[in-house]
């Protein structure tokens, strides 16, 4: 994809440096957040939110945070012509792993919609032509997977003038633990077809607190051979977890990036609105990854 085309998006998505969110999310955010009630939570309930006075207050601090964090990351996959291959046959595929409400869903799906208005405003897409995104939610909380379901199906609802070109597919989620998964995950993906874009988004942690590291890892190498030959694999951490980082990166072969973005808070906590965030992230080829493994055994 051109230049233009990647100066003209992303300065939509992140005008002057600063990632904000688009009206249409900010409304779904804050009718979701007012659905929810208040009252006193723990640092760790939090994080990982397990009542709906906890996801009301994760949602507040970190919704737009994970969402421009998802958004930066996989913006140059977005515009560049493996994504391109992907979407023209006319169907994406995201596996989400540790989900939580689904908030790196909603970030590929509006930053898709948006690349296909101006694909099209250029003639390099056809007219009527759609797309149909299928979601995997994978998480253990069914608090977290009924309110990323609720807020995917609201953007869908409230999107009518996008929906020749976004259209939703199957949104199937699953409650039990990864890699525990796996089969349920493989059968999906018979299924449907292989993952294109498959994300662990400030997950890993809690996953292997919980089966143990060497588990996890086997985990993610038996995810890449359920991913698209185009597709991406997309790991994000929070700036604490540097060691954690390390050591994933080590163990599975990849690189990572120290990340820092300048983003719109929303719903805003005092008069500055504008903060610095930072965080570790991981986004490779499986298939590459996997390819060049297999010749270093041979």
């Amino acid at each position: 994809m051109n230049n233009t085309l990647m100066d003209s998006l992303l300065q939509e998505l992140c005008p002057d440096g600063i990632w904000q969110l688009s009206d249409l999310i900010k409304s779904i955010l804050r009718r979701q957040i007012s659905n929810l009630p208040m009252g006193n939570v723990s640092k760790d309930e939090i994080r990982y939110p397990k009542s709906p006075a906890a996801m009301r207050v994760y949602l507040i601090r970190f919704f737009s945070r994970h969402y421009f964090q998802t958004q930066n990351n996989l913006f140059k996959y977005i515009t560049s012509q493996d994504f391109y291959n992907t979407i023209r046959l006319g169907r994406l595929r995201i596996l989400e792993v540790g989900s939580g409400p689904a908030i790196t869903s909603l970030a590929i799906t509006d930053m898709l919609v948006r690349l296909l208005e101006h694909l099209e405003d250029i003639g390099e897409w056809p007219k009527g032509k759609s797309v149909e995104v299928d979601y995997i939610l994978n998480d253990t909380c069914s608090l977290c997977l009924g309110t990323g379901k609720h807020m995917l199906a609201n953007y869908f609802q409230n999107h009518h003038g996008y929906n020749r070109k976004v259209v939703r597919g199957q949104i199937i989620s699953m409650q039990k633990d990864f890699p525990d998964n796996l089969s349920q995950l493989q059968r999906i993906r018979s299924n449907i077809g292989k993952y294109d874009i498959t994300t662990f988004s400030h997950a890993l942690l809690p996953m292997i607190e919980g089966k143990g590291f060497k588990n996890i890892v086997l985990g993610l190498f038996n995810v890449e051979k359920l991913c698209n030959f185009n597709g991406r694999i997309l790991i994000l951490e929070d700036r604490f977890r540097a060691e954690l980082v390390q050591q994933i990166s080590r163990a599975i072969g990849i690189s990572y990036n120290f990340e820092k973005i300048v983003q719109q808070i929303y719903p805003k906590r005092n008069m500055s609105e504008i903060f610095t965030y930072s965080h570790y992230s991981s986004l490779y080829i499986p298939t590459q990854k996997m390819m060049i493994r297999q010749n270093s055994i041979a």
